[in-house]
């Protein structure tokens, strides 16, 4: 009798194990699942405006061509800083005082400010009859075949970019560079201490006082909060 009451017992134990792991395994699985639902996924908001300036809506398709440069420079970064595990740098944090944060942040910035700063400099161009010269055209074709060869399926679709949209926003760009070329030798920067060639960019003090207060920009920060820099066009596998 004594046996059969400590058999019984064993069993009942083991039945109670056997359900807390099935509960357990059932709320990971639910967790899981929830986190699935909750994820982004950059290719699915392709045709979603994240930028807008001056009234010209900019996609995350576009947003795309800038996500890849930055993404590629910051990973040669972080091969250096740990090539077994690259995501390490891309998660590193840098205090320096009000401005500190994560590197894959400071990359979504830089992305953000350049893609702003290309397109006020492209209209400017337009509004100057700045062209691209031969040289330039022939570079725009260059540049676009070599961005292409670079990239992989994975990089192609997750961007949604394509040979079209990269040579037009190559255009975009060395035409923006054009423009920056005609500031610096057109502007007086005579009580500025720096190069004009900082001053004009994104982050630099003529750039932030004279050029971009004069145009409207809107960034879509609901959608923005929700990339991931380091995630989209590397470190993927």
């Amino acid at each position: 009798m004594k046996l059969k009451k400590n058999v019984k017992k064993a069993i009942i134990a083991i039945i109670s194990v056997l359900a807390v792991f099935v509960v357990i395994g059932f709320l990971i699985g639910v967790i899981l699942f929830v986190k699935k639902l909750n994820r982004f996924e950059y290719k699915d908001h392709l045709d979603e405006v994240v930028i807008t300036v001056d009234q010209r809506n900019i996609t995350l398709r576009e947003f795309g061509f800038y996500v890849y440069q930055i993404e590629g420079y910051a990973q040669e970064q972080a091969l250096v800083y740990n090539p077994d595990n690259p995501a390490e740098w891309w998660n590193t944090h840098f205090s320096s005082g009000p401005d500190s944060q994560f590197v894959c942040d400071y990359a979504k910035e830089v992305a953000v400010n350049l893609c702003i700063a290309d397109e006020i400099f492209y209209k400017e161009a337009i509004k100057q009859g700045l062209e691209l010269n031969e040289d330039g055209e022939e570079k725009v074709k260059t540049d676009t075949q070599e961005m292409i060869n670079k990239m992989d399926s994975v990089q192609l679709s997750s961007t949604g970019l394509d040979e079209k949209i990269i040579s037009e926003l190559t255009k975009k760009q060395l035409l923006s560079a054009t423009y920056a070329e005609f500031l610096v030798n057109t502007v007086d920067f005579s009580e500025y201490d720096e190069d004009p060639y900082k001053l004009i960019n994104w982050d630099g003090a003529y750039y932030q006082e004279e050029i971009l207060p004069n145009h409207t920009v809107q960034t879509n920060d609901e959608l923005l909060d929700k990339i991931t820099f380091g995630k989209i066009t590397v470190n993927y596998q």
